[in-house]
């Protein structure tokens, strides 16, 4: 691994067990899966593993189980090119889990097991401090105890590094760690409990942007799923729609999008351009099934891009 980092993500790794389905199963029903599939992912993990296929050099800190689970986990990972030192075991809980259902619309339903996840301590991100400081950026979910979150938020700002939060799931943080975020990705529903309005439209995310924004963040992004996003800064509140593709599986397309709105800011420090980029980059995403083999690598986003182009 070089030295310098684009990126450093702190987060989630669970192993995805998937279900393909006719129709989301209501409650007390029970559904039957034509196709299955088992395969890496994790909020962080996907980021991570998001951002090397774009050529990023990218390193996380984890916690997984003692367990066949969790080395397949940082096997994949330094498959991908994820720098994985900061990845720690832990004899106390099983590596985490995801069980997820997906329709033919690519709509799915998660539940998942947090496992080892939840043992990520304050300890574990200073043990991982040489990695923050190498690196231009930080990337966090919030699948971690709230305190270890903040912990993160403010050493990442401490060390004037950008700061880069996905609120999920849905966590309170404290005003004065919200204010350090640099740039804040959330969906519709992250949105909708943020702003204290429904987001469901282009219009109405127009509005919860602005709201948000006026917690004290910089730059606040509202995804839309297929529809794309909406920016917010002090230069502009714009939506960048997002192609139309044949949806097959969203799983990751989330993770996606925040990996590489991330990378593509760190590098050109354009971020209305790089959210333009990671709705396109995010859209090709959903072509594909599964979590992290859904991921794009850069060369096959470029071909995209000129297909889409020609088109």
């Amino acid at each position: 691994m070089r030295e310098e980092l684009d990126l450093i993500v702190y987060g989630s790794l669970n192993m995805d067990y998937v279900g393909y389905v006719e129709k989301l199963p209501s409650v007390g029903e029970t559904v039957a899966s034509k196709n299955f599939s088992i395969g890496p992912g994790g909020k962080a993990a996907n980021q991570a593993v998001a951002a090397s296929k774009l050529n990023a050099n990218v390193a996380m800190v984890g916690r997984i189980g003692k367990d066949q689970i969790g080395e397949e986990m940082k096997a994949e990972l330094r498959k991908e090119g994820v720098d994985d030192e900061n990845i720690y075991y832990t004899s106390d809980s099983k590596t985490g889990i995801a069980m997820i259902s997906v329709n033919p619309k690519g709509e799915n339903m998660i539940v998942t097991h947090v496992g080892a996840n939840a043992l990520l301590s304050k300890k574990d991100i200073d043990s991982a401090e040489k990695k923050l400081r190498q690196a231009q950026g930080a990337v966090l979910q919030l699948e971690m105890e709230k305190d270890v979150a903040e912990h993160i938020i403010q050493k990442v700002s401490n060390q004037g590094k950008k700061v880069i939060l996905n609120l999920a799931p849905i966590v309170s943080l404290e005003k004065y760690v919200l204010g350090l975020v640099d740039l804040l990705i959330v969906n519709e529903s992250e949105a909708t409990y943020l702003a204290g309005i429904e987001v469901e439209s282009i219009e109405s995310a127009k509005e919860a942007v602005t709201i948000i924004r006026n917690l004290g963040i910089d730059n606040v992004v509202i995804t839309l799923g297929s529809m794309g996003a909406v920016l917010e800064n002090e230069s502009t509140t714009e939506f960048y729609a997002a192609p139309i593709v044949d949806v097959v599986d969203s799983t990751a397309a989330g993770d996606c999008f925040v990996a590489a709105v991330s990378l593509f800011w760190i590098r050109t420090g354009d971020l209305a351009h790089s959210v333009k980029n990671a709705v396109n980059v995010a859209t090709l995403s959903v072509t594909k099934r599964g979590a992290q083999v859904s991921l794009p690598t850069l060369e096959e986003y470029e071909k995209f891009l000129k297909e889409k182009i020609s088109n």
